[in-house]
């Protein structure tokens, strides 16, 4: 929606409320919203750029579609799960960026965090319902975003 990035204070304050957010709706469903801090990442995301929002998307189902295919072969369960399922998003995540910006990321807080969403995003699709979880994470994300963008417009939070 707008163009360019936020300010630092922003980005804090966003990932701050998609946390509260995702504290709730754990809370309150029992339900993890793809991470905890996967909804305020998101929020930023769509604020800043929303065709990064489209690529987490395919990430997380490229994602989530390995990690399917790798417990045919490996059993994973626990901690094992958590770190493949991450590790093969970051993977996936690393491997795009360097394909499409022919150089290795920037390592700033926010961009770091997006090779990290799709992994957290697909290892709760694997433990919980998945259609519960993509409507914990749309649901959470978009009040986060709703937020934000509010904020944004009506000139209470700062853009860049």
């Amino acid at each position: 929606m707008i163009s360019g990035t936020l300010q630092p204070e922003v980005a804090t304050l966003g990932l701050a409320m998609g946390l509260l957010f995702s504290l709730l709706c754990y809370l309150t469903s029992n339900l993890s919203p793809g991470g905890m801090i996967t909804p305020g990442w998101l929020a930023l995301t769509l604020v800043e750029d929303y065709r990064r929002a489209a690529i987490v998307v395919l990430m997380t189902a490229l994602t989530y579609v390995g990690t399917k295919g790798l417990q045919r072969v490996v059993i994973l369960y626990g901690k094992r799960l958590f770190a493949a399922v991450v590790l093969l998003g970051v993977v996936l995540q690393t491997s795009l960026f360097v394909l499409i910006q022919e150089d290795y990321p920037l390592v700033y807080v926010h961009e770091t965090l997006g090779f990290v969403v799709p992994g957290l995003i697909a290892y709760q699709l694997v433990r919980q319902p998945p259609a519960a979880t993509l409507l914990a994470t749309t649901m959470v994300s978009g009040l986060a975003y709703g937020v934000l963008v509010s904020g944004v417009l009506v000139g209470l939070v700062p853009a860049v």
